[in-house]
């Protein structure tokens, strides 16, 4: 009776050791329901004596946008052969997979555990998101035998994720401004962490109030800012028309969340812990510079110059101004010199300059171009074009003041004044001529007289 019993119980063993491979081979072939015997399947592989290792990450710990690369072991420590053994990593958030990197590698058949080849090691490389924050994230490893019908084994490994927040006012684009002048004032925003800056505000603000935003206040929101890119913060600024030309300093602001590892466990469920982030620095933009011209035709004078006014229209005064003729077709200098100097001009001031013109054509309005260089308040020389239309009339030279002129000598008028004028010059001369005369022979006949008296006193003797 005894050894009925301990037959029957033999023979219940050996049936128990020959269900582990039948359950193995009636494992579903479908790939879209592994996942949900995931347990079952882990339970397979290691009864068969499989294990999947990760050795290490490069880099430890990886941070966002960056390539990380995975060795992972895998062994057979089972008294049997694995044959036609597979690795499989399938990729999720924050993991993607790269161009040109398989994720699946065939490892081929690895020999029980007294076989030198039990033993595996192999490489996977895979990039990380750029928007993935500080923690641990889930890698999935998956290792099927039969060429990759039979899953075996399903691996979790937790890679560390260290994500650093950081951002800089990376240009302005607006050095100088122009009292009174409405401007465009763009601030670049650069995102240089390793982490999405979320819900930022950007502030500024200048000392005094000399620079003020129109339209719309000094503060803008940025919903986000991606790992590497810039957003542009833009503002409609105007000074004071009357501000004194100077450097004026900027202060700005920028605060967002910065996300950290921390969890505050809610009645919600987990949800992250934001903290606020601020960031401070300042900038300089100089105010005053440049200013503007207004040039006008005055008048022709009888000699052929033409008379022009310029004046200082800006809000800027301009020093060492200068006017000057380029060289064109329609105008050239006649004579003289094709610049004319005007001294400083201070803003409302206007002065007057001449020029001898010679135009191409007569009788055209012709386009007639000028310069005018002046050295700004901030000491830098500038040069402003002009252009107006100017009429070329037709011009006969004048003689010299006082003197008649040639078309005028012809006239009946001009002839019966001469007349008149040389009569009245010929009896001026006559009447001069004798009163000469009569002088003359006055002193003639007292000179005879003298003489005949003193011959007649030599005859007494």
């Amino acid at each position: 009776m005894d050894l009925k019993l301990t037959g029957f119980i033999c023979l219940l063993f050996l049936l128990s050791l020959c269900a582990q491979p039948v359950l193995a081979e009636d494992a579903p072939e479908d790939k879209d329901s592994l996942d949900d015997e995931t347990t079952s399947y882990t339970s397979l592989g290691l009864d068969r004596g499989l294990t999947v290792d990760l050795l290490n990450q490069e880099p430890d710990p990886v941070k966002p946008g960056d390539v990380l690369e995975v060795r992972l072991s895998i062994q057979n420590t089972g008294y049997k052969n694995q044959e036609n053994c597979v690795l499989e990593i399938k990729p999720t958030y924050p993991f993607k997979t790269l161009a040109g990197e398989k994720l699946v590698q065939n490892l081929g058949t690895l020999g029980k555990r007294s076989d030198d080849n039990h033993r595996k090691v192999v490489k996977f490389k895979l990039g990380l998101e750029n928007s993935v924050n500080k923690g641990k994230y889930p890698l999935k490893v998956y290792l099927y035998t039969n060429g990759n019908r039979k899953l075996a084994l399903t691996k979790e490994f937790n890679i560390d994720v260290d994500s650093e927040s950081n951002a800089e006012i990376e240009y302005i684009s607006v050095e100088k401004m122009v009292p009174g002048q409405k401007t465009d004032l763009v601030f670049g925003v650069k995102n240089v962490g390793n982490s999405p800056l979320k819900n930022a505000m950007f502030s500024w603000e200048c000392a005094n109030d000399v620079i003020l935003p129109v339209g719309s206040s000094n503060v803008k929101h940025i919903n986000l800012i991606d790992i590497g890119d810039t957003a542009n913060v833009s503002f409609d600024v105007l000074t004071n028309v009357n501000t004194k030309p100077g450097l004026y300093k900027l202060d700005m602001v920028l605060t967002y969340d910065d996300v950290e590892e921390l969890k505050t466990i809610t009645e919600a469920g987990t949800v992250e812990n934001q903290k606020r982030k601020e960031i401070k620095s300042k900038a300089g933009i100089y105010i005053g510079g440049t200013t503007e011209f207004d040039i006008a035709f005055m008048e022709r004078s009888q000699t052929g110059a033409y008379t022009f006014s310029i004046s200082n229209i800006g809000n800027n005064g301009a020093n060492s101004v200068k006017i000057s003729l380029p060289l064109q077709a329609n105008w050239t200098a006649a004579e003289g010199s094709n610049s004319v100097i005007l001294g400083n001009l201070q803003k409302g001031d206007y002065t007057y300059a001449d020029f001898n013109l010679k135009p191409s054509e007569i009788g055209k309005d012709l386009p007639i171009k000028f310069e005018i260089s002046y050295t700004s308040n901030d000491g830098i020389r500038q040069t402003e074009e002009k252009e107006m239309s100017l009429y070329s009339s037709p011009f006969i030279p004048t003689a010299e003041p006082g003197m008649p002129q040639k078309n005028s000598s012809s006239s009946p008028k001009y002839k019966a004044g001469f007349f008149m004028l040389a009569c009245v010059a010929c009896v001026v001369i006559y009447k001069k001529h004798q009163k000469k005369m009569k002088v003359k022979d006055a002193q003639e006949k007292e000179l005879n007289e003298m003489i005949n008296q003193m011959i007649a006193k030599d005859q007494d003797r």
